[in-house]
């Protein structure tokens, strides 16, 4: 069942990304209409997926790569759907879902397998530290995509695309959900550092890069108010703090290592 679901979500998330290229193309309503229901029915059956997972693991099931990759791609698939639901960014939505399938993509060449948790992890304070965390990245994920259409947007056709303005202003709100977000989720992991070892803050490389990425956000949320970071400057911010997630959440577990728990 778990592997019918999958592959269909990931059925679902393609056809909305070509029915979004298509709109692109062709600029017709229905197609958009279509690919927006389609994100609904992949987001849908991820949702599925996921409280299948957890029930039988009876924990957040968010502990290998699979299961982290399907979770960054589900909760980037919530982000996108609150930005469309409230701000109807119509054909930017091509962009944000093939980032998701590449994360939905890469999870799937992966195994499926629940593993056993480990001590340390069993706790809700694991849950709200994976949850906040993730969807985090998924609000930096929005960003590098809002500000990669902020850079684009002049040099696409007519109205395919929101005005610049509503591009920065969705950028900022990312920005400054996702800063929110990761910031609960470095206080929920300090808690349960204490509760689970006796410190709050491990000098870990994952602890440190994660304190990194904090920190780039807190900056680029007082970088909004300073007139030469505005526009491009904080478009290409955003790019930039998301290549650093990225090598915080995926660099340091493939290429260096640490004793961070998840790693």
């Amino acid at each position: 069942m778990d592997s019918l679901l999958l592959k269909a979500g990931f059925a679902a998330y393609l056809g909305s990304a070509l029915l979004y290229l298509a709109h692109a193309a062709l600029r017709r309503i229905w197609l958009w209409r279509c690919a927006f229901a389609l994100v609904w029915v992949g987001f849908v059956l991820q949702s599925l997926c996921l409280a299948m997972r957890w029930h039988q693991a009876g924990y957040l099931p968010v502990t290998n790569l699979f299961a982290t990759l399907f979770f960054f791609s589900w909760s980037l698939a919530a982000t996108y759907l609150y930005f469309e639901v409230r701000y109807r960014i119509a054909a930017a939505g091509l962009f944000v879902m093939l980032l998701n399938l590449l994360l939905f993509g890469f999870a799937l060449t992966r195994s499926p397998a629940v593993p056993p948790l480990v001590p340390a992890l069993d706790t809700p304070l694991f849950t709200l530290h994976i949850a906040f965390s993730f969807l985090g990245y998924a609000f930096f994920a929005m960003a590098f995509s809002l500000g990669v259409l902020y850079l684009k947007q002049r040099l696409l056709p007519g109205h395919l695309l929101p005005e610049r303005a509503l591009l920065r202003k969705l950028n900022e709100e990312a920005v400054f959900l996702g800063f929110c977000l990761f910031t609960l989720c470095m206080i929920s992991g300090s808690i349960w550092a204490f509760l689970a070892w006796g410190y709050y803050f491990s000098w870990n490389i994952k602890g440190i890069w994660s304190f990194l990425v904090w920190l780039f956000y807190a900056g680029m949320c007082h970088a909004k108010f300073v007139r030469r970071w505005q526009g491009t400057g904080y478009a290409l911010l955003s790019i930039a703090g998301f290549g650093l997630v990225l090598f915080t959440y995926l660099g340091i577990g493939l290429l260096l290592s640490s004793n961070h728990p998840l790693d």
